[in-house]
């Protein structure tokens, strides 16, 4: 017998093309049922991304009730549900899928299961019994910070194998949001595993690889491809395991259902757009060579918001100038898309004078911004509250000569507390922020700030003055 399971992963909140991914799916699925084919189709998690206007005005349960009309039969939460829907969502969240959300290696603080994931189900398609488990990375800080529990997720694997060959799985299916190495791992590590259907890593396989026993596979990313993973079953074993990309194509119609429930949405989904935000008597320009009245803001407010010596941001969190008028909760959105959190963390003076020198380099601020949250495009120059920095130009470079604190130079050896957020701690552009010490997560998105104090009194005033001041070689202060 052949058991057809057909799976998406990370599809990003790329509506228009989940839609279309959907329409495909669901004929290739009426097609093999018709022809009497056991079929489960999964979802491998970040099906939602806050960068989506939409999904921001909906906190996701767009995104659920469309992956409910597409009729999936498992989900696993990514990194985009777990981190950046806020946890008191996570129940609605999950009703409005309307399937089984695996939460395999996420628990509460007490270490109790949450009640609306489960760790494993066996689904019996035509007398094969397929047992599902579903893992996220155990991203320990920032679940932290949200008061969830990650655990292992190489250890949950082998527990959940073990329940699922005695409750009488006859195959065994990882729903993997770790990343292709981490599968790997997975496979080599844990045996007893038939398939790893994977995402997260955004991989763009042409066919299953094997470790050891286990099939791995995942068929790229933001719906332009879903899986077709074809497991042969003789009554006793698994003999085979066949995997391919199904590419989505640009001229497929929408999806009928799923077209429904956002068509649907799409008042609601406007009057929260179009609230207003703030009122801007003049523009907020944004560059990327320099530091910018907006950047400058963006900055301010996340250096008012927390504790700590001083912030530094990147430029790049911004994607565009604001116009004067009214500013609208869209329009601010489509400016400041990227979805990181702040965070304050440990630098040593001489650390955080380094970040700023790299910051300053044409090749550190034309660099695109990849990965880690980010949904800009070029990362941009570092821009600074709290501090002054003062440059020289050596004829080729500028250079950092030095920066102020509350009047004094930074002590190369004394420990700072910075503002920043996660993207400049995660990425490995800044080798500086790489080595943060003492980290401290803060529940809202950058943006959140930003939207609740862009329209505070003087904060535009306050954004125009310099943090970046150009001296004679000659200078010393």
């Amino acid at each position: 017998m052949r058991v057809h399971l057909l799976h998406m992963n990370d599809v990003h909140s790329r509506l228009e093309s989940y839609m279309r991914l959907g329409q495909q799916l669901r004929a290739l699925r009426s097609r093999l049922e018709d022809l009497g084919e056991p079929v489960l189709t999964f979802d491998i998690g970040d099906v939602l991304d806050r960068v989506r206007p939409e999904t921001e005005a909906t906190m996701g349960t767009l995104n659920a009730e469309m992956m409910a009309a597409l009729g999936v039969n498992g989900w696993v939460f990514g990194n985009n549900e777990g981190l950046t829907i806020p946890v008191q969502d996570w129940p609605g969240l999950v009703a409005r899928a309307n399937t089984s959300v695996f939460g395999t290696n996420l628990r509460q603080p007490n270490g109790d299961p949450f009640p609306f994931f489960i760790d494993t189900h066996v689904f019996d398609v035509h007398g094969v019994r397929v047992g599902a488990f579903g893992l996220t990375p155990n991203y320990d800080l920032p679940y932290e910070m949200l008061h969830v529990q990650p655990l292992d997720p190489f250890a949950c694997a082998r527990t959940a194998v073990k329940n699922l060959r005695s409750a009488g799985a006859h195959i065994v299916v990882c729903l993997s949001h770790l990343g292709l190495r981490d599968d790997r791992r997975l496979a080599a590590m844990v045996p007893g595993i038939d398939v790893i259907l994977g995402g997260h890593s955004h991989e763009s396989m042409p066919r299953a690889e094997y470790v050891e026993k286990t099939a791995i596979f995942q068929p790229g990313k933001h719906a332009t491809a879903f899986g077709h993973t074809i497991i042969d079953w003789d009554g006793r074993s698994v003999q085979q395991v066949v995997s391919k990309p199904v590419p989505v194509l640009h001229e497929t119609p929408f999806d009928m259902a799923m077209e429904q429930v956002y068509r649907r949405y799409e008042e609601h989904i406007q009057a929260i757009l179009g609230r207003p935000v703030a009122s801007l008597a003049e523009g907020l320009p944004i560059v990327y060579h320099d530091e910018s009245t907006f950047a400058n803001l963006l900055v301010d407010v996340l250096f008012d918001e927390f504790q700590g010596d001083l912030a530094v941001m990147m430029t790049g969190a911004l994607n565009a100038s604001l116009l004067p008028g009214t500013l609208t909760l869209e329009g601010l959105l489509a400016a400041c898309p990227t979805p990181t959190r702040p965070i304050v963390v440990s630098l040593t003076g001489r650390e955080l004078q380094a970040a700023i020198e790299q910051g300053i380099q044409p090749e550190t601020y034309g660099r695109l911004g990849i990965g880690f949250g980010f949904r800009g495009g070029k990362i941009g120059y570092l821009v600074i509250a709290g501090a002054v920095v003062e440059l020289v130009d050596d004829g080729e470079r500028q250079h950092v000569r030095r920066i102020l604190h509350q009047g004094r130079e930074l002590e190369p050896d004394r420990t700072y507390r910075v503002i920043t957020c996660e993207y400049l701690w995660l990425a490995p552009v800044f080798q500086p922020f790489r080595a943060a010490r003492d980290i401290t997560y803060q529940p809202p998105l950058v943006r959140e700030v930003l939207i609740a104090r862009i329209a505070d009194e003087g904060r535009i005033e306050r954004a125009k003055l310099r943090r970046y001041v150009r001296v004679s070689a000659a200078k010393r202060g």
